[in-house]
Parts: C-alpha cells; sequence; structure tokens
C-alpha cells in the first residue's frame, strides 16, 4: 500500500467516525437491516445502488457512515465546486459526473429563428455547429428590458446544414433573471394547478382548498399526487382547477405577469417567438470518461456507490433508473482483459433500499436495508458482447432486475395520500391483534406487506377504494386533534403521571434551551429558506418532483447547525474559562489550554447533547399530557375515535390477509 492510499484510507476511517457522531445528533435513529447481506472483502469489486435519492447529500452520507467499506461515490461534478464540502470529496476519491448543465456554454456566430412552433430550429451552418444531444439556448429580452428570457431544448436531429430538429416537447421556456416579487410560475399538482411565487408557495394552498384537506396534509412531505377535494376559490389567478390530467408534469415554464391570465387554464408551453436571436449551445463530454474511471476502480478491487435515479427528488417512489449503472456493470464484466491483479474481472452488485422518516426533520429515522446481492449471469455478458439491440436488451433485463431488487427494499406509494394509507394501515393492523411488540425492522416488513398488497390489487376494487378513503379520513381526523393512532391507548388518569414529569423536565431543560435554543431556530430558519430558494429557482425551472425543497432541506440544517454549534461552543468555552479566572475559583496555571480544551471538546458537547435528549423527552411527555387533557375535556370524541379504530383494525386485517 502506497503512503497516499495509506493516508487516504486514515483520513476516510477518521472522518468516517466524525460523521457517525454528527449523524447521531441529527438523526434519533438510524442502523441497517441486514447487515449479512454486505459482501466480505474477498477482493472482488462491489457497485452499491442506492435509492431512493431523496437528499443528494444525507444519502450519500448514510451510505458512507453504515458500509462497512471504503467507497467512492459517484456524484455530480458542481459538488465539488462547494468549499470544504468539494475538497474532502476530492481527497476521499469521489468520482465526478458531468450533467448537462454542469457544461460550460459555448456562444454560437450568427443568429438563429425558431419555427414550427419550437419543434425546429434555423440558422446559417447551425446544422455543422450543433450534433445530437446537444442543448441549444436562445435569448429574448423583455420590452421592458428588466428581465431576458430564456428558451432551451435538446437537438433530436440535424435535417440539413442551416436546420435542426428539438426533441419534444421543443424549446421550452426557462426564467434568465429573477425580477424581485413578479417571477410567478404554474405548478401542476394533481389535479389542481397551483400559482406559487417566493412569498406565497404554501399559503395559496392553506387560504384556498378547504381546511379539512390543508390541514392533514405535511407541508413539507407531499409529492405530486390527487388531493380528495373539490376546490371552489374567487381567485383564479391562485388556484385553477385543472383537466383530468392526474400526472403532475416534470416541468412547468415561466409564467409571465403580464401574461398569467391567458396562460392559467393551459397545460401546454408558451410558444417561443420566430424571430432572430443569438443562441448559445453545450455539449456533453462522452459518457465513456466516467466508465472509465469506474472500470479502473473495479479493476483494483474498489466499491463505487451510485444512484441510478440520476437527481434528488421528493417522490414518495422511485423515478425511473438510468441507464448508468447497467452499462458499467456489463461494460465492465464483457472485457477480456484481466483485472489489474491479473484475475478474471468479477463484480458484485448489492442494492440499498435508504428508508428516510421525515428526511428533513431534525431528530428523525433513518434505515438502509440491504438487499441479497445481484448476480449478472452469462448470458446477459454474451448479449452486451453482441452489440446493438442485443446490447440495448442486456441492459434493459439488467436495469429492470436492478429495478426489482430495489423495490423489495423500500416503500413505493404514488402519492401521499396513499402512502398515508400505508402507514395508518400498518399501525392498525398491529396496534390490537399483535401480542408482542414488534420490531422497527418488523414494523418495515408489514409495511412493504401491505404496499405490496394494496399494488397487487390492480385495478383497485371498491372495498379497497373505501378502505382507503375510511383510513386516510381517519388518520386526517386525528391529526386535525393532533393526535396519532398510539395516543388513543393513553388513559386520562394518566395526567397524574405526566403532568408533574412534563414540569419537571420543563424546569431541567429550561437553562439549557435558553443557551442552545438560537442554533435550532437559526438552522431550522436557513433550511425553510434554501428549501424555497430551490422551489422556485432549480436549474431555470420549477421541478415538481422537488416541490417544495425538502431535498436540501436536511443538509441546510445539518451544515448550519454544525457551524453554529462550533462558534457557540468556542465564545461559551472562552466565557467560561474567563469566568472561573476573574472570580478565582481554579487556578489553570500553564494547563488553561489543556483545560479549555477539556471544556471545548467535552463540557459544552455534553451539555448540548444532554440538552437534545431532554427537550425530546419533554416534547414526548408533553405530548402525552395534552392528550391526557383532551381526552377528559372531550371524552365521547375518544370513545368515538376508539370506536372507529376497532371497526377500521378489523377491516384492515382482514384485508391484508386475505387471498384477493
Amino acid at each position: 500500500m502506497s503512503l497516499v492510499v495509506a493516508v487516504r484510507t486514515a483520513f476516510y476511517i477518521i472522518l468516517r467516525f466524525l460523521t457517525k457522531i454528527v449523524f447521531k445528533i441529527f438523526y434519533r435513529d438510524y442502523g441497517v437491516f441486514h447487515p449479512e447481506n454486505f459482501p466480505p472483502d474477498d477482493g472482488t469489486p462491489i457497485l452499491f445502488i442506492a435509492a431512493p435519492h431523496g437528499n443528494f447529500l444525507m444519502d450519500a452520507i448514510t451510505i458512507f457512515v453504515t458500509c462497512p467499506r471504503y467507497v467512492y461515490f459517484l456524484s455530480a461534478r458542481s459538488n465539488f465546486d462547494y468549499p470544504i464540502f468539494g475538497t474532502l470529496m476530492t481527497f476521499i476519491g469521489c468520482i465526478p459526473v458531468t450533467r448537462p448543465f454542469d457544461v460550460k456554454r459555448v456562444d454560437g456566430d450568427g443568429l438563429v429563428r425558431v419555427i414550427e412552433d419550437g419543434k425546429v430550429v434555423t440558422g446559417k451552418d447551425l446544422g455543422n455547429i450543433l450534433k445530437v444531444h446537444d442543448t441549444l439556448y436562445v435569448e429574448f429580452e423583455e420590452p421592458d428590458h428588466e428581465m431576458l428570457k430564456e428558451a432551451s431544448g435538446i437537438v433530436e436531429e440535424i435535417i440539413n446544414v442551416d436546420k435542426v430538429r428539438i426533441k419534444e416537447p421543443g424549446m421550452r421556456w426557462t426564467p434568465k433573471g429573477k425580477r424581485k416579487g413578479q417571477l410567478k410560475r404554474l405548478v401542476e399538482y394533481g389535479s389542481f394547478v397551483i400559482r406559487v411565487d417566493r412569498e406565497s408557495t404554501i399559503k395559496n394552498l392553506e387560504q384556498f382548498l378547504p381546511k379539512y384537506v390543508t390541514k392533514s396534509i405535511d407541508r413539507l412531505s407531499t409529492s405530486p399526487g390527487i388531493l380528495n377535494s373539490s376546490v371552489f376559490d374567487g381567485q383564479p389567478h391562485d388556484v385553477v382547477i385543472h383537466s383530468s390530467n392526474q400526472e403532475a408534469t416534470e416541468y412547468t415554464p415561466l409564467i409571465p405577469e403580464s401574461s398569467s391570465s391567458s396562460r392559467r387554464s393551459s397545460q401546454h408551453f408558451l410558444v417561443v417567438p420566430d424571430i432572430p436571436t443569438t443562441y448559445s449551445y453545450t455539449r456533453m463530454p462522452p459518457h465513456s470518461e466516467v466508465y472509465s474511471a469506474v472500470h479502473s476502480h473495479f479493476s483494483k478491487s474498489n466499491c463505487i456507490a451510485i444512484f441510478p435515479e440520476g437527481t434528488s427528488h421528493d417522490n414518495e417512489h422511485m423515478l425511473s433508473l438510468k441507464y448508468g449503472c447497467a452499462v458499467m456493470s456489463l461494460g465492465y464484466l464483457a472485457s477480456n482483459e484481466p483485472d489489474t491483479s491479473g484475475n478474471p474481472r468479477r463484480l458484485k452488485l448489492v442494492p440499498c433500499g435508504l428508508n428516510f422518516f421525515d428526511r428533513h426533520s431534525f431528530r428523525s429515522r433513518v434505515f438502509v436495508e440491504v438487499g441479497p446481492t445481484i448476480e449478472i449471469d452469462n448470458e446477459l455478458l454474451e448479449m452486451y458482447r453482441t452489440g446493438d439491440e442485443s446490447k440495448r436488451k442486456a441492459s434493459q433485463q439488467l436495469l429492470e432486475a436492478i429495478r426489482t431488487s430495489l423495490t423489495e427494499i423500500t416503500i413505493n406509494a404514488p402519492d401521499s395520500e396513499t402512502l398515508l394509507f400505508f402507514k395508518t394501515a400498518s399501525k392498525l393492523y398491529r396496534e390490537n391483534l399483535l401480542p408482542q411488540k414488534l420490531s422497527f425492522s418488523d414494523k418495515m416488513v408489514l409495511l412493504r406487506k401491505i404496499a405490496k398488497k394494496y399494488s397487487s390489487t390492480t385495478p383497485l376494487t371498491e372495498e379497497v377504494k373505501r378502505l382507503k378513503w375510511d383510513t386516510t379520513t381517519y388518520a386526517h381526523k386525528l391529526r386535525r386533534h393532533h393526535l396519532s393512532l398510539p395516543h388513543l391507548s393513553v388513559t386520562p388518569m394518566s395526567l397524574f403521571l405526566y403532568l408533574p414529569l412534563y414540569v419537571f423536565l420543563i424546569v431541567i431543560t429550561i437553562p439549557g434551551l435558553i443557551i442552545f435554543c438560537p442554533i435550532g431556530l437559526i438552522a431550522q430558519y436557513v433550511g425553510k429558506k434554501q428549501g424555497e430558494n430551490t422551489m422556485l429557482y432549480d436549474e431555470n425551472s420549477l421541478a415538481v418532483t422537488r416541490w417544495p425543497g425538502r431535498y436540501v432541506i436536511a443538509t441546510w440544517k445539518m451544515m448550519t447547525g454544525i457551524a453554529l454549534f462550533l462558534i457557540f461552543d468556542l465564545i461559551y468555552s472562552i466565557l467560561t474559562i474567563h469566568f472561573i479566572q476573574r472570580f478565582g475559583l481554579y487556578d489553570f496555571g500553564e494547563h488553561v489550554f489543556l483545560f479549555g480544551s477539556f471544556i471545548f471538546f467535552f463540557f459544552w458537547t455534553s451539555v448540548a447533547y444532554g440538552t437534545m435528549l431532554l427537550w425530546e423527552g419533554m416534547r414526548w411527555v408533553g405530548k402525552r399530557t395534552w392528550v391526557c387533557l383532551w381526552s377528559l375535556a372531550k371524552p365521547n370524541k375518544r370513545k368515538s375515535f376508539i370506536s372507529q379504530k376497532e371497526e377500521l383494525t378489523t377491516r384492515v386485517w382482514k384485508w391484508v390477509e386475505s387471498n384477493n
């Protein structure tokens, strides 16, 4: 082992140890299900395939702290530009992947025109300059000169030397500038079209939709789906009933202030004007560069981690997988060359399911479930070596095997309402009918069993539709009263236990909260604002799958919290030393630095961690104190909820255990 490799490995181990500490603080609970599926270190390279990709940083950190092997991550090239973070990624050997918007633009010569409703672009010698798969950009200046508007599209075909065809849906608008207070977008949210801006994104939903709908929506965990309600509002500029289209579009265009009223009920893009304009373009580097780097690591028996969806998102299910993971695997094994040790090439594919619970929240849960190793048989390799159509079929078959394996170890729901049904049905199933308390892994197995049962019922029967409606409606009713299913088992008489305990926890927690609460408040504010920024300005267009920016909130909370804690820790340590010396409580002498280090690294760190645990316990006890008070104030409502729970429990049990 060379000195460079030894230093890098030692740094990796130290960094993982420190990251585990931070991870343990941010998440209340984390772990690995079926760690025995991690292959032994026998010199065989491994490709860890993780999904769903809900957070570009937290997902990677989760694999980083839970995987026992040294892992090289594939990451977007733009991530390497971040100060400190990018340096760490480079040092531990992450592999940069260039995405279309990471490529530097090239300004074209002359002018072009966009014709045929954005499907064709023509210009002198344009066909010789551009190539298929290039991204073409054209710019137009608004009459008021306050904003540049830009349209872009991917070249699908070179028609002739002066004309190219653009891939569907053609040239589409994206914002080039950010004019304060006037940038509006339409978001297709299931059967609704919601107009959003920076200041009133969530308020639009809460103001114009019925309260029983909006109160039931976890505003930071909702993915595109169907809201079970009709909307009748008097302000069509904000919320508009859409057509019967039930699928949320991936992107929506810029809605200029002047033309929003004429655009609000249309789901098609504004036509790009047929006038001469300047243009620029980007050209992706060949994928062979990334594949070559990956194959080099495989040849050295290293482990690679990849997120095959290709982008982070807020959906409750996996997106379509990209072919990269299949191509790099088959391409490596299909080669007849030996690895660097002179042995025949081998490779293991290990699926890793990322199961986050309120991924954006502090002190939430995350678990990695490791699936059985995927073996690539010789038949697929022979098909891949044949090339052409056989090569494509081999990649498709391997990608389907990967998707199936990931589906078995993740929870996939088409929308948040269905996911709520899965979770509530799982709680109902085990609430009274299971005598023993299930482990968290067993709860996950049960949750997937219910999800699989629901997904296999195609088309949905009237019985299942009614059960889903009744179950989710029941869950919404509980939420409106700030309750959950386990709370119904708390008896009113428990108030004599919880109330004194709650008062005691408040008294001993307040001093620490006063000292450290600014960290939490600022971190929460920064995470929220970064989520809003990402929601509105996501690579020149609003990605509905990332609405409302949840995929960056946890990252910014954690990074802000770390930075602020180090600052507060240093300030409090200096003040502590000064206080002790000022009042002569202890003579440090020459050991002042040693005592200062102890106070910095251990004393205030222990106080902060203890305060966090007390705050968490105080919230838990406070919730049950509220439940006891609510039960005393509304005994009839509690009896009604318990009666409904028992009725739904029986129905859920019969449905899950049925053979239909």
